[in-house]
């Protein structure tokens, strides 16, 4: 059976897009940009490709975004 995943994925690519691996380490970063109400893409272009066009990614992110809003500075017991 072929794997339709990769091809999708393949379909959506956009130049720069900095992938999926890329966007783990800085996603705190790009939220905390984004909730100063300043723009992430312009520090993280690539990440901001990757979001736009996978929705996995884009998933995590609005769930990061969402729980950064809901409990703010909130610091870790």
């Amino acid at each position: 059976m072929t794997d339709f995943r990769e091809l999708d994925e393949l379909l959506r690519a956009e130049q720069g897009d900095a992938g999926c691996d890329a966007g783990v380490p800085i996603m705190e970063q790009y939220v905390e940009m984004e909730l100063r109400g300043q723009d992430p893409g312009a520090r993280f272009p690539g990440t901001a490709i990757h979001l736009r066009v996978c929705p996995g990614c884009q998933a995590d992110h609005d769930g990061v975004l969402e729980a950064a809003r809901r409990l703010g500075d909130v610091a870790p017991e």
